[in-house]
């Protein structure tokens, strides 16, 4: 079936439900999809009546049989126990290894920081010499930098 045929064959079904259940078109839909803002407890004990009513003259039938456990179960959660402690094991080593990173990279943030702290200091000093005239600054910008 493609999905258009699925979703026709949807939307009858649930118009036909509509038309059995004998609810108002705005109620079915809350009931039916679930949305409303803020139910009162009127609208909550109306729609428990409706749903008793909708359940009792249904044709569903709930079936409750006996879970029996898989024998695979067991197998299955001590892999994942197992996977999960090689993923925590890698992750680990990843967490150490991006932690020498950053340490490395902070000590060379930490170097460029002391140099250009004391060159705007030695640029400070050489501003603030009573031989350095305005002249001199000219010319020293005129100067081509390799």
């Amino acid at each position: 079936m493609d999905p258009e045929s699925i979703d026709s064959h949807l939307q009858a079904a649930v118009e036909a439900r509509r038309q059995q259940s004998g609810l108002p078109d705005a109620e079915f839909e809350i009931l039916a999809t679930g949305t409303s803002a803020h139910p009162t407890i009127e609208e909550l004990e109306r729609r428990c009546e409706s749903l008793s009513h909708a359940l009792r003259y249904s044709s569903v039938e709930i079936i409750l049989s006996e879970v029996k456990p898989s024998p695979v179960r067991p197998l299955i959660q001590r892999a994942r126990a197992m996977l999960h402690g090689v993923i925590l094991f890698y992750v680990n080593r990843l967490a150490m290894q991006q932690a020498a990173i950053n340490r490395l990279n902070l000590q060379v943030l930490s170097t460029a920081a002391a140099l250009i702290k004391s060159q705007q200091v030695e640029i400070d000093k050489l501003r603030a010499s009573p031989t350095h005239s305005d002249g001199d600054v000219q010319a020293q910008e005129n100067l081509p930098t390799s």
